[in-house]
């Protein structure tokens, strides 16, 4: 019932913006709780019931509130809000005049105080003239002093309290402190609003100008709706230079013009406007411009309930990119063709495409048993095929030429065969395999008599073996599983699942990654310190709910927090990224090393000015010997490719780095079977307050 009311009273005085709506409003409200109080007044005094009769009193209630409403409805807002310069004569029949007050003069001096005090408010409130208050307190001052002299009190103007059968402080100062008080925020609020008007208009310039330079076409829409609130039709506020450059049109041809009668002479009858605009389902959409001869794309943006942004993006060119490539095709099918060796066309997910070969009759190929089929599933072996699927990820990522050697059984002898895989596009490459069976025979004869040089060579150090691990395992996951996601042979309960699976091995690739970065910036001395406010407890709690699901649900661990300060605005002035990081590391490093058990996290003040941070688990611990060399950069307590941990020996060494860089030192206490307590303590730089104490 109220969204009715409050939309009648928008749009009796035209008004949008939520402020202004709500300030007429106030207003509304104001008056007529005014006329309804001076009303109650009125019938009560008429009946009798009222113990202070006054109904001259009651009647400048209802003249003065009932002129307001009539100015309100008929004349303008202002005249209704200086209306309520009358209100002085509220407390004058009330309390100063001889002949009708309720009260004595002399002990009803307060009573009309207090009655003109709150229309301070209201013209602060409602005034949009910074002179209406002022022009009220000049004649609040002067009703006020009529009382005094009706009241023979003059004696007492300049007294700081009157004592008249009670004693109560110098109205006339009551009146002049509510004046300055209104006076100071009325300033202080106009000049907000200039302030913030001038930086609304300095934005909408900022904001037009880009609109203006878009090199996208841009149309702003206004939906326009009928009486009940069903759209209606369509008008056309605003478009761009781009957009009239693009369509050959002017601007003063499209303002405010309905869609319905410019459209047509723009787009003739390319798409439906009114059901693609009225009702965006579709974000994006193309469509061809036959009397331009061009192709367009173009993005829908709802921005408010009424309002559509659309943007026009000229793609003729793609388009024709597109055509000559189809009227290619026969051209390169040819050219593929006279290639006298195997060829195949594989896409991203390992399936033939397509594939020509002339070779000898010996091998019979069919295109049933290829085309469609995948890699594993047209005779290589299980390690040949995931090799194969390896290198054309490789191929396509990097734009790479893989080279692969394999051996086919051919009329009962084995023939060698060269694959060479070179990316075609984004989606599939080529693969070209040549018979090189006579030069693979000589070749195998060198590889014998040099097999233990070439051993030595492809060993390599426990690093590189420790990194190419760490990298292959997840991306393997990641690769393997994304597939299996595509697969229709899995139910949506087991995709889950593998989500999880590439999820985890993502942030595990992700970590590596990050710590290579890490040390490079490290290398290169590149990293700096930036230090800043940072709430200590909010970290505390994201590092929580970063670890307790993967810790508790997958080992069994319990995750405790300890923070000394409760306080969740608790602040430190120190480096927050460099924080996160190192305690992110070391509860990481806890919860690789800990099958069972507790890990505990979190921070006391040990000191003053100091603020120790800790990670405690009850994890494998370390030996008293290899304390020291567990913060050597690539140093692993188990430095095999095959390990019972993961990782690659950087976390605790880039963690005690950006530790000296917070002026700590990184410690730990461990005992075998035991666990380990990793500790540091930073300077504690509390943050200065806004606030100051000026006396």
């Amino acid at each position: 019932m109220l969204k009715p009311i409050i939309k009648s009273i928008a749009d009796k005085y035209n008004i949008e913006a939520p402020n202004d709506i709500i300030k007429i409003v106030g207003l509304h409200v104001f008056i007529i709780l005014g006329l309804l109080t001076g009303l109650l007044m009125f019938t009560l005094d008429l009946i009798g019931y009222s113990p202070d009769e006054c109904l001259p009193g009651d009647i400048s209630i209802l003249v003065i509130f009932g002129l307001a409403f009539y100015g309100l409805r008929n004349i303008g807002i202002n005249w209704a809000v200086r209306i309520f310069f009358l209100a002085p004569l509220i407390p004058y029949f009330f309390f100063i005049s001889n002949l009708i007050a309720i009260y004595p003069n002399h002990l009803s001096v307060p009573n009309t105080l207090w009655t003109l005090l709150p229309f301070f408010l209201f013209f602060l409130l409602f005034s949009e003239q910074k002179k209406d208050l002022v022009i009220y307190f000049g004649i609040s001052l002067a009703t006020l002093l009529l009382h005094t002299f009706k009241a023979d009190l003059t004696g007492l103007l300049f007294d700081l309290k009157w004592k008249v059968e009670t004693t109560f402080i110098n109205p006339f100062i009551i009146l002049s402190a509510s004046f300055a008080i209104s006076s100071l925020i009325s300033a202080y609020f106009r000049s907000t609003i200039a302030r913030l008007t001038e930086q609304n208009k300095n934005t909408e310039a900022v904001i037009s100008q880009t609109i203006r330079n878009l090199p996208q076409g841009m149309m702003l829409l206004e939906i326009v709706k009928d009486e009940f609130d069903t759209p209606s039709h369509l008008m056309i506020r605003k478009t761009n230079l781009a957009f009239e450059r693009l369509f050959r049109i002017t601007s003063r041809e499209l303002k405010d013009q309905k869609a319905d009668d410019v459209f047509p002479k723009i787009f003739r009858k390319s798409f439906d406007w009114n059901k693609l605009l009225l009702d965006p389902k579709k974000k994006h959409f193309s469509f061809y411009l036959d009397r331009l001869d061009k192709y367009f794309d173009f993005d829908i943006f709802k921005i408010t309930n009424n309002q559509i942004v659309c943007l026009f993006i000229d793609v003729t060119s793609k388009q024709q990119l597109i055509i000559d490539l189809e009227e290619n095709k026969h051209r390169y099918q040819v050219l593929l063709e006279a290639i006298p060796d195997l060829f195949f066309i594989i896409d991203k997910d390992g399936i033939y495409v397509d594939f020509v070969f002339k070779a000898s009759d010996a091998l019979q190929i069919k295109p049933e048993d290829i085309i469609g089929n995948s890699i594993f599933e047209v005779g290589f072996s299980e390690k040949m095929s995931s090799k194969i699927f390896q290198c054309i990820q490789n191929c396509i990522e990097s734009d790479s030429i893989e080279t692969i050697e394999y051996a086919l059984e051919i009329e009962g002898s084995s023939a060698m065969f060269e694959m060479r895989i070179v990316k075609l596009n984004d989606h599939s490459v080529i693969s070209l395999a040549r018979d090189i069976t006579k030069r693979k025979v000589a070749e195998i004869r060198m590889e014998e008599a040099k097999a233990k040089a070439e051993e030595s060579d492809r060993l390599k150090t426990a690093f590189l073996a420790n990194i190419s691990h760490e990298i292959r395992t997840p991306m393997n996951a990641i690769i393997g599983f994304s597939r299996m996601i595509g697969s229709a042979e899995f139910d949506e309960e087991e995709k889950s699942k593998f989500i999880d699976i590439i999820i985890t091995n993502g942030k595990l690739l992700l970590s590596l990654i990050n710590d290579m970065i890490s040390l490079s910036k490290i290398e290169s001395n590149t990293l700096v310190v930036k230090k800043s406010p940072y709430k200590v407890n909010d970290m505390m709690v994201s590092l929580y709910k970063e670890f307790v699901y993967d810790v508790e649900d997958k080992k069994n661990i319990r995750v405790k927090l300890s923070c000394e300060n409760s306080n969740p605005k608790f602040t430190v002035v120190t480096d927050p990224s460099l924080l996160h990081a190192v305690m992110q590391k070391l509860i990481d490093n806890a919860a690789k090393f800990t099958e069972q058990g507790e890990i505990e996290f979190g921070y006391r003040i040990v000191e003053s000015d100091r603020i120790e941070f800790f990670v405690r688990d009850t994890g494998i611990g370390i030996a008293e010997q290899d304390i020291d060399r567990i913060f050597e950069r690539f140093h692993q307590l188990d430095n095999r490719t095959i390990r019972a941990y993961e990782g690659t020996g950087l976390g605790l060494s880039i963690a005690q780095h950006y530790v000296r860089l917070l002026d700590g030192n990184l410690q730990v206490k461990s005992k075998p079977g035991k666990g380990s307590v990793f500790s540091f303590s930073i300077p504690y730089h509390k943050e200065e307050s806004p606030l100051k104490v000026v006396r």
